[in-house]
């Protein structure tokens, strides 16, 4: 049975995306659940695995657009049969291996196309280059019958590929004049590539930030002396009863939601010519990584506790690395955290992540001397940048909002006495 393999619906407002690449070449074979391809869209990059056990042969090239439903590949399940069926006279096991996958390559009919030298991909020309070989005497399997790195392995193991026709020497004439010296303006101080679908739709949003919303920054500063010593003293026993280290995030996150609590016009949005007011708490904790930045949502992050919260952040950095975020899991939130202290930053003004109404920039923490009772004392400060949204936030809720922030982490008790 042919089984199509399918581009996954990703949301309502997603029609479209790009195949990134795939975790398995055509003629080899795959497990249903594997990891199949990686699709890239404007708001996600998730893992597409494999629907059915059988021999994979790849539709759709890495790096192409594809849209929702799409056909890009199909899965031979009678190849998986017949592999199960070969493998016990061969003294192997009953799964797809790559000794069957040998076989049948070597009695399938060689392609009838590309069979030249320049139409092979670059990784596959230079191994024929390397081993002497005519293109045209080698199994083709890829797509539009252009060769693979495995056709040629297949070939030189088999050791029938017939070494490429000799070709006459082309006459060496003389340069009539030296090469011109490279200049700055050359393209080889530049190059150029297809910016992706998530940075694509990152710029869309940063943009729509500042021509939508009456952004305004107001900043202060932490003294993070007491969140430190609680580390520090409850450290192992933290990770001994979660699993998880006691971070800086759990602190802020409480402390936004008391902040929240105390002034609510940080937890509205503008639609329209409305004020939607939010009356629950959802968290959204900006996370950069090699594909760019997401921010998950916390959900009601007013009920987690401070293990809860620690663990759903490092689950969250966890799958965003490995592209493994749910679409669901990026949408929504009432006040987004940003930390770029994890990067060094000292100060920085954050930018909204629309519809919402406010966005806390978290910064290096840095030894400074400030005035404690009339004494000067070195203290672990940390830079505070809250960016709202003036439209709908007068300055005066945007300060003590930020104050009550500033409250809570310098004396973290607040929180837990709610006071």
């Amino acid at each position: 049975m042919i089984i199509d393999v399918r581009v996954p619906e990703a949301g309502e407002s997603i029609t479209e995306g790009v195949l990134l690449e795939w975790h398995k070449q055509t003629g080899e074979p795959v497990h249903a659940d594997e990891p199949l391809f990686e699709l890239e869209t404007d708001k996600i990059t998730m893992s597409v695995a494999a629907p059915a056990d059988g021999e994979l042969t790849i539709g759709v090239g890495a790096g192409e657009r594809v849209v929702m439903g799409q056909v890009v590949a199909t899965i031979d399940t009678a190849r998986r049969v017949a592999a199960a069926a070969v493998a016990p006279e061969r003294g192997a096991a009953t799964e797809l291996s790559a000794e069957p996958v040998r076989l049948r390559a070597e009695a399938r009919p060689a392609a009838a196309a590309s069979s030249t030298l320049e139409e092979q991909p670059p990784s596959v020309r230079r191994m024929l280059l390397e081993h002497g070989l005519d293109p045209g005497a080698v199994v083709a399997t890829g797509k539009a019958g252009r060769l693979t790195k495995e056709d040629v392995v297949r070939a030189l193991e088999a050791g029938k590929v017939a070494p490429a026709p000799a070709t006459p020497p082309a006459p060496v004439t003389p340069p009539a004049a030296p090469p011109a010296p490279a200049t700055e303006a050359g393209p080889s101080r530049q190059t150029r590539r297809p910016m992706t679908p998530i940075r694509k739709r990152i710029a869309e949003r940063l943009v729509a930030s500042r021509q939508t919303a009456a952004i305004l920054t107001t900043f202060n500063e932490a003294d993070m002396s007491a969140v430190q010593a609680l580390r520090a003293r409850y450290r192992e026993r933290f990770e001994q009863e979660h699993g998880v280290r006691l971070g800086l995030l759990s602190f802020f996150v409480n402390a936004v939601v008391d902040a929240l609590r105390a002034v609510p016009a940080l937890n509205a949005q503008i639609d329209g010519d409305e004020i939607v007011q939010n009356h629950f708490f959802d968290i959204g904790v900006a996370i950069g990584t090699e594909h760019g930045l997401v921010v998950p949502v916390l959900r009601d992050a007013d009920r987690l506790s401070f293990g809860e919260i620690e663990r759903r952040i490092a689950d969250f950095a966890r799958r965003a690395r490995e592209r493994k975020l749910e679409l669901g899991e990026l949408e929504g939130g009432c006040y987004t955290l940003s930390n770029g202290g994890v990067y060094g930053s000292l100060l920085s003004t954050p930018l909204l992540n629309p519809p919402q109404s406010g966005i806390l920039g978290l910064h290096a923490i840095k030894k400074r001397p400030v005035v404690v009772d009339d004494r000067v004392e070195i203290r672990p400060m940390m830079y505070l940048a809250q960016s709202y949204d003036h439209r709908l936030i007068d300055g005066a809720e945007a300060v003590a909002f930020l104050r009550r922030v500033v409250e809570c982490v310098e004396e973290p008790e607040r929180m837990w006495l709610d006071i």
